[in-house]
């Protein structure tokens, strides 16, 4: 998951927290992380930290339907005293890599097909257990033992927290940003080292995104990319080189003269050579579209004019991009063309932390440290759909027409619709109806000059 329905606007002064309430489903603990198992059943993940805090630490997962958006959770397991902070799910589908600070965890999700009507709780070692309040649906469980790895997986000796974390396609490769600065990628199933890229040198990655050939990733970070920073940012890596082979730079910051300009959000389109970043400037939120070639600007769209994007997720078909702000608000675009789609004010009573797209792309959710988690559905029929339906229905009438005037009007009319001469058809039309006018102003003459047949016979009589 990424850091990162209520009602709708695009206008008008925006409340503080405290005025609002969130309009998400509350879950009784912080939410850092997000994940999505499939269309309709998403993992969020957060908590207190240690015990003495009272808040649980957990990874939930809940439902999503079409009538109340996220449920309750109808399975979770707790985590000790190790509060989640990110959530990578594996491309296979089984497993979920966690994150809790310097140390990683692996789950199992199973889906149930049955259970014991008791929700029973059992333990599942590393002294964490897992729970279900159904007996359908999903479960999560600590799963190191299979994979012969230990309860906590340990990246660095010091245990440098672990900000973001991403599989390649295959599934193969686990990339990790660091606090520290430093990217790395883990081998699959094994969680060894098998690639250390470098680092940011002034701040934490806060995203981390590959490139859809896996030979590549995008990084951001939390160092301020100003105009006299230059080196500082978001990073392009390749993997094959085994460094970091650019930073990019959107040559209008230095037209903006802005003073903080911070990188976050990253993703790349899956068939084309696009890339998107979040990017901060002096408090404004914005997203930046690139082209994967030459690394150019292709446009840029401001998301929200007086707070900074603090979550920011890409659906996997590259066609919606989802931003959520420091005050709570989320806001999605249309990635290509920028147009905005939706805009949910107060989704959030504080600042978003997490943000994920379910697999179809058509469900985003959202999640924040006010413990609140919200699932929005986007409707994804384009204006372009609308218009080829409204010109077939067109086309159709036109035809129904031609068919009706073909059936009902001489030879003229005919022949000129048949070689498309449609203006004499129309002249067709006309003196065909001219033709019928002058034929019954005749019959009335002639009427009015023959005397009645009643007359003829009184005539005839006398």
């Amino acid at each position: 998951g990424k850091r990162s329905s209520g009602s709708e606007s695009s206008t008008g002064a925006m409340p503080s927290a405290r005025q609002r309430a969130s309009a998400g489903k509350k879950y009784g603990q912080p939410l850092y992380a997000s994940a999505w198992l499939d269309d309709r059943t998403a993992c969020v993940a957060g908590g207190g930290g240690k015990r003495s805090s009272g808040i649980p630490n957990r990874i939930l997962i809940a439902r999503v339907d079409d009538v109340d958006g996220l449920g309750e959770p109808e399975s979770w397991t707790h985590t000790d005293e190790d509060a989640p902070q990110r959530l990578a799910r594996h491309p296979g589908g089984k497993y979920v890599v966690c994150a809790f600070g310097g140390t990683l965890g692996v789950f199992a999700t199973t889906r149930r097909t049955d259970a014991s009507d008791d929700g029973v709780t059992t333990g599942v070692g590393a002294g964490a257990s897992s729970s279900s309040s159904s007996s359908s649906g999903w479960t999560i469980e600590a799963c190191h033992h299979e994979l012969g790895l230990p309860a906590r997986v340990h990246v660095t000796p010091d245990e440098r927290e672990v900000k973001c974390a991403a599989f390649d396609a295959s599934g193969a490769r686990l990339a990790l940003g660091l606090e520290s600065g430093e990217v790395k990628i883990l081998s699959w199933p094994s969680m060894d080292v098998e690639m250390e890229l470098g680092a940011h040198e002034k701040g934490a990655v806060t995203d981390i995104a590959w490139s859809p050939d896996g030979t590549g990733l995008l990084t951001t970070s939390a160092e301020n990319a100003t105009t006299s920073n230059i080196g500082r940012g978001a990073a392009v890596w390749s993997l094959e080189r085994g460094e970091r082979v650019r930073t990019l730079f959107d040559e209008s910051i230095v037209k903006s003269r802005a003073r903080n300009v911070v990188f976050r959000g990253a993703a790349f389109a899956p068939s084309t050579n696009v890339a998107w970043t979040g990017l901060n400037l002096d408090g404004q939120g914005w997203v930046v579209k690139w082209d994967t070639k030459t690394w150019r600007v292709l446009g840029k769209s401001r998301m929200f004019r007086n707070e900074p994007i603090s979550g920011f997720a890409v659906n996997a078909q590259g066609t919606l991009i989802a931003a959520g702000s420091s005050e709570g608000h989320v806001k999605v675009i249309d990635a290509i063309k920028f147009t905005p789609i939706k805009y949910i004010k107060g989704a959030h009573m504080i600042f978003v932390t997490t943000m994920a797209w379910n697999p179809r792309g058509n469900i985003i959710l959202s999640g924040s440290a006010d413990a609140s988690g919200l699932a929005t559905r986007i409707n994804t029929r384009s204006w372009t759909l609308r218009l080829v339906l409204w010109f077939t229905v067109f086309v159709l009438l036109i035809l129904g027409w031609t068919s009706v005037l073909l059936a009902f009007f001489p030879d003229p009319v005919t022949s000129a619709l048949q070689d498309g001469d449609y203006a004499r058809a129309a002249q067709a039309v006309a003196d065909y109806f001219n033709e019928a006018n002058a034929a019954d102003d005749i019959d009335d003459v002639v009427s009015s000059a023959m005397p009645s047949l009643e007359d003829v016979t009184t005539d005839n009589a006398l």
